[in-house]
């Protein structure tokens, strides 16, 4: 029994040596030598060297295969580039007691940072997988975790994939020139490199600036996070998930957009052009361009808009679902509603849906579920509608054509619009088109001819009145005779019958 429980205990004592060597396995999958490095109350460590580090004239090197813990005190890197770290930094608490400048952790290009508390400025060459980081961090490679709640800069080819990124009361932010493709941001952001993926942004964001020319502003792109406050965009907005204000004097390409927007223009010290959108998804209300016509440089070519539009420069394109109104022009799209004309506004061209009220009729050749009509100002040319007629039913002489609904203007015929009864063609000019239409028909039940006589069915026997009528006409011979035989057939052996009871009966 002894040596059982014995063994036991060796087999627990080893399964606890090997478990850090596991957890604290490089990016290569190799496992590095666990090292625990003492710091005395100095804030140095009590020896010079050790596995895998040297401490020499106020500067620590960690070299690589080796996951290093810092036990007993604070470590005091206090000056610049006081740890070169090639290996794994899992656990330890690192202070910058001369408060002096420049970056006292030198985060090699093979260097990891698992774990600690690092209270001075970190230089990041390597990966950060997780710690905590109570002043800036430079990264110029890649931050997979961690929490920081200083300044962060990430370097034109870094990337952040994790992390949380907190206000430690320093009204710090993330200056972002590399790739920002997922993290939680509760402090603001000004990127003008690109943001993607998963992150999540609770605070402001800037994308671009409006002192960069076009070019520079255009590869500013946001394609991917969920953005929960006001965002200013002076680059590219390709996706993501937008539920604050935006403001974008660049392009707006795509993303659901839940809340509000305003497409702004640009002056001629920003980028050319001005603001345009050409897709995306808009649940709140948009403006744009400004009152102001002298700012008007905005453009809506596209995106579905499912809130108030109020429009003072141009639209070319897009679904419209709700009101617009109209200070500036409009060039094109679809308009679920009449366009409310303001002060200065111009409607040229847009395209309106058909609604119909149908009885015993069907609208042909459509190839969408909503029909639409066209509108042209003063256009000449029509939309052609036509009606087809249901099995039962014929083309009605005449149709109805409104604009909006049933309650809503009707449209004369022969001016606004045509009627064919032959064809079933309703044709409706397009500069008559100002909104959306309503037409109701109804299609005529046709009259069913009378059916033909059923002829009899060959060797059938003729009915007593046809017969009575043969026999008038003296056609009933032939039956008559026939008809006698078989019933004189059929006396015959009744008779014989008789005869031969008579005949039994005078015998007895």
């Amino acid at each position: 029994m002894r040596k059982r429980l014995l063994a036991l205990a060796l087999l627990t004592t080893l399964a606890c040596a090997l478990a850090p060597s596991v957890t604290f396995a490089d990016e290569r999958g190799a496992t590095p030598t666990p090292v625990t490095i003492e710091v005395g109350d100095d804030g140095a460590p009590v020896s010079t060297s050790g596995d895998g580090w040297t401490y020499d004239d106020g500067e620590l090197v960690l070299e690589a295969g080796y996951a290093f813990a810092f036990t007993g005190h604070a470590f005091d890197v206090s000056g610049e580039n006081r740890i070169w770290n090639s290996g794994i930094i899992v656990d330890g608490i690192f202070v910058n007691g001369s408060k002096g400048n420049g970056s006292t952790v030198h985060n090699e290009a093979g260097g990891v940072i698992q774990g600690g508390t690092f209270n001075m400025p970190v230089n990041n060459y390597g990966t950060i997988e997780g710690g905590t980081f109570h002043e800036s961090a430079h990264n110029h490679g890649k931050i997979a975790g961690g929490t920081f709640d200083d300044y962060v800069t990430n370097s034109e080819g870094a990337v952040v994939s994790s992390g949380v990124f907190e206000d430690g009361g320093n009204n710090n932010s993330v200056d972002n020139s590399g790739t920002i493709g997922g993290g939680t941001f509760n402090v603001p952001v000004q990127t003008s490199g690109t943001i993607e993926g998963e992150g999540v942004f609770n605070a402001y964001v800037q994308n671009g600036n409006a002192r960069f020319d076009s070019d520079k502003n255009k590869s500013c792109t946001i394609s991917g996070g969920t953005f929960n406050l006001e965002i200013s965009n002076f680059g590219t907005i390709a996706g993501g998930t937008f539920n604050g204000e935006i403001m974008s004097s660049g392009v707006i390409a795509g993303g659901t957009f839940s809340r509000s927007g305003s497409v702004a223009s640009n002056d001629e010290d920003t980028t050319d052009g001005g603001g345009t959108i050409s897709g995306g998804t808009f649940d709140g209300p948009v403006i744009s361009g400004d009152s102001d016509p002298d700012w008007n440089a905005a453009a809506i070519a596209g995106g579905t808009f499912a809130g108030a539009v109020t429009n003072y420069d141009a639209i070319a394109g897009g679904t419209f679902l709700g009101d617009v109104t109209n200070r500036g022009v409009v060039e094109g799209g679809f308009f679920a509603r009449p366009i409310i004309i303001g002060e200065g506004g111009t409607v040229s061209s847009c395209t309106f849906p058909v609604n119909a009220s149908l009885a015993g009729l069907s609208l042909a050749g459509t190839g969408a579920e909503q029909p639409v009509a066209t509108y042209e100002k003063d256009g000449e040319e029509s939309n052609c509608l036509t009606l087809t007629a249901d099995t039962g039913y014929t083309l009605p002489s005449s149709v109805s054509v409104r604009l909006g609904s049933a309650d809503g203007r009707e449209l004369v015929s022969g001016t606004d619009y045509t009627y064919n009864d032959a064809t079933g063609v309703v044709a409706v000019k397009k500069g008559a088109v100002a909104g959306p239409l309503f037409l109701a028909a109804s299609g005529v039940p046709a009259i069913a001819p009378a059916p033909e006589p059923t002829p009899p069915t060959p060797g059938s026997q003729p009915s007593s009145s046809s017969a009575k009528l043969l026999a008038a006409t003296g056609d009933s011979v032939q039956p008559t005779v026939v008809a006698g035989i078989v019933l004189l057939a059929a006396g015959t052996p009744a008779a014989s019958a008789i005869a031969c009871r008579k005949r039994r009966a005078s015998r007895r």
